[in-house]
């Protein structure tokens, strides 16, 4: 019986090798066509950059430009020069657009071209570049210049993305999709040797058959022709067996050295035409996978304003419904699919007068436009898509979809301790047809469900962890534990009515409660002051009494401004951070021994905002315009986020080399800051009034946006992140709808409102239900009436 040779060849390597001949010969449209419909790329290249490339060949420079942002503070990156590349090519195709649809000559169009040039002319490497562009703009067709005589938009993409690899290469190293060696990429011409060796061992087959049955024509090796058919049949292994059946010393004797000279007769490729534009224009077909999965689904913006003056009614690709397979990314929070969910909460966020969005970066003194909720799309993530975020929504020529568009959303569960009233109706929504709205009935709205009243302004309100009670400290400096109502049979018609006060004390401390906090257990709380201390005390949350002795905390030497407990502090007891005015440090205070162990520095101005999320990790807000990390396994500060400087205007300081924004330019002290509860998020109030939205994974702002007009003196995330509650100086509370991309108008509604200053707003830890405090002398419980 024969023996058996296994030989393993895959269709993808082979697909490599016609991609490799292909752009060998710059047939770069028949190539990327390829890669497209296999999904196969010939390159040892990272997801980063494989993301990269492929947002270049469908023409997304805007995004090209967002997606890099992460590298334009590194020293080794020459950023002016990939900016400078990407707005050229931006520059040619728009030409091209203007030259070839003269209905697009119009004055807007026009100014597009020439804004860029502008743009252009900031980052040119040298006057003769800018210059040799600017000649372009006199010219009735783009190749009408020799240089550009060949020129199509495929090809060019393709020539952008070789010109930025050498800059982006060593920085986005990173993971690579497979791991597999460089010597798996096709090379060399690697296809054209394969069939030159292929017709050398055919021919020799040949050959030996002649030399085995003595014809006329063995004397000499005759070459087929790469397309003639031959006997030779490519399972038979004969010669090769043949070849192992001789002598070793056969291989030792001497023979004649032959060099084979192979004539390549280069095919003649034939002039194409057609309209680039409509190539342009038109969405790039997309298969299920990556990075086609992950582009942007809309049409490359740098035609927006072309396409507005054409006839041309492009079909935007839709998306099925289904999760696609998420890697790590900010991808928790672009909340992805239908949340399958229309209760109360969501009609507040029906379009109406009332409800309206603060776009990305809106320029100081403009008022919000009303909503027109955008339609967002699953989209696959990659690594350093996590810093672009930046998967954009389909939008209208507009920038906004259909009005009446009902926002998709879902999430991966980032509550892993309990499931809140948010996800408990999300999952009834799914067993029940009943939570329709009728049209009929007016849009929901928060109610004042127990108001507290003062003497004095009310400066902090907490839940208990086990949401049967809150806490509330005032001006007055009285300190208040109060009943929690049911609300789950709450009317529209409710008459707000005092809380049931369990337990109250007068002169609590010598000056204003600034600050109080609950442990996670529920068995401490702690206050803070303007008299510089912090008094720690046992809580009974069966009687609502304070129990036993109490510590008085005087190591600060300014007002305590905030305070919060971390849960494990090694011995079973939790930690009490602690921070304020004075020397600017967080204290670290063990709750078993009543001591201040550990002070740590690193702010330069008073510290406003104290917040954990679980574990060591925690961040602090400060007057000084950062956000500090710390981690107490390490005893110090791990990351720093400054907001000195809008990173369009430049960097950060030095020791902060992190900037997330401000929408000023120059920055706003952070009054309030707050993580989501899986670590990714940071969100920041500041006395700017801007909220700011910060990819901590990434490493960079993912957009500063305006709900306010006065100082956002606190932020919180709901139980399960689908919303965030800011409250300000203006006198209101907004809820803010983040379900959907972070990175595109956020639609927002003003849920509380006081008579003067709001200073907190805190979520109830299972309910869809807030307290609110303020310089008003009350602090208000508001709720939701189911439907």
């Amino acid at each position: 019986m024969a023996t058996k040779t296994h030989l393993v060849l895959r269709e993808e390597d082979v697909v490599k090798l016609a991609c490799e001949f292909m752009e060998n010969r710059d047939m770069t449209i028949s190539q990327i066509s390829l890669e497209r419909e296999s999904g196969v790329i010939n390159g040892d290249l990272s997801d980063d950059i494989i993301f990269l490339r492929q947002l270049i060949l469908d023409g997304q420079w805007e995004d090209c430009l967002e997606f890099i942002q992460p590298l334009a503070q590194l020293q080794t990156f020459d950023y002016n020069l990939f900016q400078f590349l990407i707005l050229k090519h931006k520059f040619v195709e728009l030409l091209c657009i203007k030259s070839e649809i003269p209905i697009a000559n119009t004055e807007s169009a026009v100014e597009e071209v020439v804004k860029v040039l502008k743009e252009i002319e900031d980052v040119s490497p040298s006057k003769d570049e800018y210059s040799n562009l600017c000649l372009l703009l006199t010219l009735n067709k783009l190749n009408d210049h020799p240089e550009y005589k060949n020129w199509n938009p495929v090809k060019a993409r393709c020539n952008c993305f070789k010109l930025i690899l050498p800059l982006v290469k060593d920085l986005l190293a990173g993971e690579k999709k497979e791991a597999v060696p460089t010597s798996l990429v096709a090379s060399n011409d690697r296809l054209l040797q394969l069939i030159i060796k292929g017709i050398l061992y055919e021919s020799c087959v040949d050959y030996c058959q002649q030399k085995a049955t003595a014809s006329k024509n063995s004397n000499s090796i005759e070459f087929t022709n790469i397309l003639s058919q031959s006997e030779f049949n490519d399972s038979d292994l004969s010669l090769l067996s043949w070849l192992q059946s001789l002598a070793p010393d056969t291989f030792s004797c001497p023979f004649e050295q032959r060099s084979l000279n192979v004539d390549v007769e280069r095919i003649q490729k034939p002039l194409l035409e057609t309209s680039w534009t409509e190539h342009m224009l038109v969405t790039p077909i997309r298969s299920n996978i990556f990075p086609h999965s992950a582009m942007p689904h809309n049409k490359p913006k740098s035609t927006d304003i072309m396409t507005k003056s054409l006839s041309l009614l492009l079909n935007k690709s839709e998306n099925s419904g289904s999760l696609l397979h998420m890697s790590k990314s900010l991808a928790s929070f672009h909340l992805t699919g239908k949340k399958l969910m229309d209760t109360s909460v969501d009609h507040l966020f029906k379009n109406g007068e009332d409800v309206f969005t603060a776009p990305p970066g809106q320029p100081e003194g403009e008022s919000p436009r009303p909503v027109t909720t955008p339609e967002h799309l699953d989209k696959q993530k990659t690594r350093l898509v996590s810093e672009y975020h930046r998967q954009k929504t389909i939008h209208e020529d507009s920038g906004y979809s259909d009005p009446s568009a009902q926002p998709s959303n879902s999430t991966e569960d980032i509550s892993q301790k309990r499931q809140t009233s948010e996800e408990r109706l999300v999952e009834e929504s799914r067993n029940s047809d009943l939570v329709k709205l009728p049209t009929t009935m007016a849009k929901p709205k928060f109610i004042k469900v127990t108001t507290l009243e003062d003497v004095q302004a009310v400066r902090c309100a907490e839940f208990h962890p086990g949401g049967k009670l809150y806490a509330v400290g005032s001006n007055s400096k009285t300190l208040r534990i109060c009943q929690y109502p049911s609300v789950a049979e709450l009317q529209e018609d409710h008459e707000t009515y005092q809380p049931t006060v369990l337990f109250k004390r007068t002169k609590h401390h010598k000056g204003s409660i600034y600050c109080l906090a609950w442990s996670p257990s529920g068995s401490l709380i702690a206050t803070g002051s303007n008299d510089k201390t912090v008094k720690l005390m046992n809580f009974n949350a069966n009687s609502a009494t304070l129990e036993g002795t109490e510590s008085d905390l005087t190591m600060h030497d300014g007002t305590v401004r905030d305070c919060c407990f971390v849960e494990d502090g090694g011995n079973g007891s939790p930690l009490l951070l602690s921070a304020g005015a004075g020397d600017c440090k967080v204290y670290v205070t063990d709750c078993h021994t009543s001591t201040p162990f550990q002070a740590m520095t690193g702010h330069t101005g008073h510290i406003l905002s104290l917040y954990t999320w679980g574990g060591a990790m925690f961040v602090s807000g400060s007057q000084d315009k950062t956000v500090r990390f710390w981690d107490l396994r390490t005893r110090g500060c791990v990351n720093v986020v400054s907001y000195l400087t809008d990173p369009r205007f430049g960097a950060g300081t030095p020791s902060a080399p992190a900037p997330a924004g401000g929408i000023s330019g120059v920055g706003s002290p952070v009054a309030s800051c707050c993580v989501d509860p899986s670590g990714r998020l940071l969100v920041t109030g500041h006395e700017d009034s801007s909220c700011i939205l910060y990819d901590i994974r990434g490493g960079r702002s993912v957009q500063s946006f305006k709900v306010h007009t006065s100082d956002v003196r606190s932020v919180r995330f709901s139980p399960s992140a689908y919303y965030l509650l800011s409250a300000s100086y203006d006198n209101n509370l907004v809820l803010t709808d983040l379900q959907g991309d972070l990175t595109g108008p956020l639609p927002s509604v003003v849920v509380a409102s006081h008579t003067d200053k709001a200073i907190t707003g805190r979520w109830h830890p299972t309910d869809f239900s807030f307290l609110s405090s303020s310089a008003d002398k009350t602090s208000t419980l508001w709720a939701l009436p189911p439907i």
